[in-house]
């Protein structure tokens, strides 16, 4: 490194401010003169015209005495810097910091507070410190109007950033650092309610119940604190359901006397699929292998209670059981199930081996094994990577063994089955070919099978999304025929639910169609297109954030989404004022529609990005020429009308 391009000067801003020259600390000057210095942080390497600083600083007095006043700051800030005094460049007019010879936190952080990679979210996230000029104190009017500005700017900016980081651990089921990401976001604002639910859901995840109904606990008393308000309804419902799955894990399985000469301690299983998760032994026992089996065992248990169509018994009850002393019937009646999975673990010579095995306790039949072999480099990156695959292999293994001998609400015959699993992928090509294929496919099965309450939910839907997002004289009154009819053949499914509640809010009926909405949910809570829709609808509802989480529930759902998916996302950042999010979720559209171009102009005005708008409407009118914003706006059911005006007020200031 050349004289003229060493660093000199290193400054503090987030956090009490401090400076270093090397490793020595130089000393704070008087108020005024570190808040020039900070000012002149914030615009390093611009040259700050000498009357802005003197208006900042000694706006109460005349101009001459102002600008006294700066030379003397001057002054004592270059004593304070001493030797590297030369890092201040000053003129007649202007006043600078040389950029080359001088490091600052500050520039640092606004480098990493909007970039989308993991690794420099990372690298911010390590970097977390306190406030802008933390505990400074009151300088002017003017420079704390200042400031306070800049600290609200950069904790949006911090927060949008952290936010991509917690959302991108929670992805990847990395729930202790998304945990640790989300209590920075509350430092930032403890008044963040979705931050509170997203850490409540990770201590979820991951079977700490108590720990989560505390986040519950600390965000209602701050709530009630600073606004007088309680939760949202969502708050409360997650914290509903986490208390169900405590009891449900640490409860003991009713115990039921049996006839005959079945032992008192059987247990009935429940109808639906049931598994225990036994101990994974080490072998050799008492060896490090022990202590891994262990926490196999239990992340096993945690990822397979993810699951809503299994029911599966705490890993306190599991552990009761000896699968060497018992068979696997006495194992079923012992704990109330149909299923339990059990393995072994082995270390030796640096590697990890784990077998696992799914058992069947009414036949004794081993229905899935499998044999894991890994070096034993980060061992809890391998426990947590087993743990996924053997429960994912686990639920798919036993919802294939149910479904075998379930012939509940099928067809009368094969043929009717086939053609609507041919309509249900013409329909997810979303293309009009797709849809106007499916709906072919659905009437044809309903021809050969006029009862069966499948057919006609997914027939509701393609002739929905046709008149959707294709041709808007498709007639609800259609669409509403086949969805009531399905639900009469069939209430469970959810399809028929699905597409009554968006014709209800496309007639915005907002209390009936959530009534529809929930239903669907409740027949499938893991069906990605129920979470979508209902994420739209949120969205129409001014309740963007809750949407935008049930988006984000269905992209986990299924990691291979269409790309409409990213469409809804977008348009819930975008109410939301998330700006640049939104337009990086709908850059991600590969072969975008006509009016993802509107929705990005919209994103880019906003972000002063004249270049990019001018490009999204010049594709725009090149894919539609005859695009008109009033009748773009008519299709749009929001209820409430001023979060309708903003978003379209966005569309207007981009020239549409």
């Amino acid at each position: 490194m050349s004289d003229s391009d060493r660093i000199d000067v290193t400054i503090n801003l987030l956090g009490p401010m401090r400076m270093h020259s090397g490793r020595a600390e130089l000393p704070l000057p008087g108020r005024k003169p570190a808040a020039l210095m900070a000012y002149l942080c914030h615009r390093v390497g611009m040259n700050v015209p000498r009357e802005t600083l003197s208006g900042l600083l000694w706006g109460d007095v005349p101009e001459a005495q102002a600008r006294a006043s700066l030379r003397q700051a001057l002054s004592a800030l270059r004593k304070a810097l001493g030797g590297a005094a030369s890092v201040l460049l000053a003129s007649a007019e202007t006043i600078r910091l040389d950029e080359r010879r001088i490091r600052s936190d500050l520039v640092d952080m606004l480098s990493l507070v909007e970039a989308d990679g993991k690794e420099d979210l990372e690298q911010l996230a390590a970097q977390f410190r306190g406030e802008f000029l933390e505990g400074f104190g009151a300088v002017t009017p003017e420079f704390d109007r200042w400031l306070d500005a800049e600290r609200g700017t950069l904790r949006s900016r911090k927060t949008a950033a952290l936010i991509r980081l917690a959302d991108l651990y929670t992805q990847e089921r990395r729930y202790d650092e998304m945990i640790t990401v989300g209590q920075m976001l509350l430092q930032l604002d403890p008044l963040q309610e979705h931050v509170h639910r997203r850490v409540m859901k990770a201590y979820q995840a991951q079977g700490r119940y108590d720990a989560a109904l505390r986040q519950y606990a600390s965000l209602e008393s701050i709530l009630a604190r600073e606004l007088g308000v309680a939760p949202e309804a969502l708050s409360t419902e997650i914290a509903q359901q986490i208390r169900r799955d405590r009891r449900q894990s640490s409860e003991p399985a009713e115990l039921i006397v049996a006839p005959g000469n079945m032992p008192a301690s059987t247990i009935k299983a429940p109808a639906r699929p049931s598994i225990a998760v036994l101990h994974f032994r080490g072998l050799p026992k008492d060896s490090e292998a022990e202590f891994l089996g262990e926490g196999i065992s239990e992340d096993v248990t945690v990822e397979l209670s993810r699951v809503p169509d299994i029911l599966v018994v705490s890993r306190q009850s599991a552990l009761r059981v000896d699968e060497e002393t018992l068979s696997a019937k006495q194992i079923g009646a012992e704990l109330g199930v149909r299923f339990y999975l059990s393995g072994s673990v082995r270390v030796a010579a640096g590697k990890l081996r784990v077998a696992a095995h799914l058992v069947s306790c009414e036949t004794g039949h081993e229905l899935w094994a499998e044999r894991f072999d890994r070096e034993l480099m980060d061992v809890f990156d391998i426990q947590a990577e087993i743990a996924r695959t053997v429960a994912a292999t686990t639920a798919d293994r036993i919802a294939a063994s149910v479904l075998s001998h379930v012939a509940e609400n099928r067809p009368d015959n094969l043929e009717s089955y086939e053609l609507v699993l041919k309509g249900i992928a013409a329909l997810h090509r979303f293309s009009e070919e797709g849809y106007l294929e499916a709906q072919r496919l659905f009437e044809l099965a309903i021809q050969r099978s006029p009862d069966y309450g499948r057919a006609h939910g997914w027939l509701a839907m393609a002739r929905l999304y046709l008149r959707w997002n294709i041709d808007a004289s498709v007639e609800l009154s259609d669409v509403v025929k086949a969805a009531e009819r399905a639900v009469a053949l069939d209430p469970t499914e959810p399809k028929g639910h699905l597409a009554l509640g968006m014709c209800l809010f496309i007639h915005r009926q907002y209390d009936q169609a959530e009534f529809r909405f929930q239903a669907a949910l409740r027949a499938n809570p893991n069906d990605e297109l129920v979470l979508t829709e209902y994420g739209r609808f949120l969205m129409y509802l001014d309740q963007s954030e809750a949407g935008l989480q049930r988006i984000r529930e269905a992209m986990r759902v299924n990691p291979f989404f269409p790309d409409w998916f990213w469409s809804i996302q977008g348009r819930c950042l975008h109410t939301l004022g998330r700006f640049r999010e939104a337009a990086l979720a709908f850059e991600r559209i590969h072969a975008p529609p006509f009016y993802i171009h509107a929705y990005l102009a919209a994103c880019y005005v906003m972000l002063e990005d004249r270049d990019r708008m001018n490009a999204a409407k010049a594709a725009l009118f090149a894919a539609r020429p005859d695009f008109d914003l009033s009748a773009f706006k008519a299709i749009f059911p929001y209820k409430n009308p001023e979060t309708a005006d903003r978003y379209f007020e966005s569309l207007e200031a981009a020239g549409l």
